[in-house]
């Protein structure tokens, strides 16, 4: 492989990691949520949490350890761990919301736990070992033709390396923004940011119920 495979397999696996980031999904509400709420990093540590379990994902379909990720009895207990964590933050963030206005400063605290909770989010989340069952060997695939093996950690980097890009650059707009967002705002957001949260909840505990069905 030389380095213009290289940087063309980085530029491919980026262009692939921002359109896997950019959809709104509980990560992106979570990283707007927290940024708002707590803070610019607090919102961005989320992102690396949830990137860090995409790349315990990734290296798994690199190593070829996939036979066991996609199966009913797995996604059932995922689905319905990530219906529950999703719906107690959720509820916590409408609750939060119907107390009243929100102070900017009122959260200081707690980016410690972001990280986890980022990681947490993209653990339990069985949609993530689907798309790497399925995209993610594909383009593991495409990259060994095209470069051989050493192909593939390159463009799985290079994925890894879009959603960096897109994170942080999240991140940035909400500390851009948040200068111009008041208490009263604040609320609105957090209650719909909430409510979406529960609906995202909601849809993993059908997922979860279906694929107990299955077994």
């Amino acid at each position: 492989m030389n380095a213009a495979q290289a940087i063309g397999l980085i530029g491919y696996g980026m262009s692939v990691g921002i359109v896997l980031a950019a959809p709104v999904g509980p990560i992106n509400v979570e990283i707007l949520r927290r940024g708002l709420l707590i803070g610019p990093k607090a919102g961005w540590l989320v992102g690396i949490g949830a990137m860090t379990a995409d790349t315990i994902f990734a290296t798994l379909i690199v190593s070829g350890i996939s036979s066991l990720a996609d199966r009913p009895s797995l996604r059932a207990p995922l689905f319905l761990a990530g219906a529950a964590m999703l719906g107690w933050i959720g509820q916590a963030s409408v609750r939060e919301a119907q107390r009243g206005p929100i102070a900017l400063d009122a959260r200081a605290r707690g980016s410690s736990r972001s990280f986890v909770t980022g990681f947490l989010m993209a653990a339990v989340n069985p949609m993530g070992i689907v798309y790497w069952l399925s995209v993610g060997s594909a383009l593991v695939a495409e990259a060994v033709d095209r470069v051989g093996k050493a192909g593939a950690p390159v463009l799985v980097g290079g994925v890894f390396l879009g959603i960096f890009c897109w994170v942080t650059g999240l991140s940035l707009a909400v500390r851009a923004g948040r200068r111009w967002v008041n208490a009263g705002a604040l609320r609105w957001i957090t209650g719909v940011s909430g409510v979406m949260l529960l609906g995202f909840a909601l849809w993993f505990a059908v997922q979860g119920l279906r694929s107990l069905q299955a077994l």
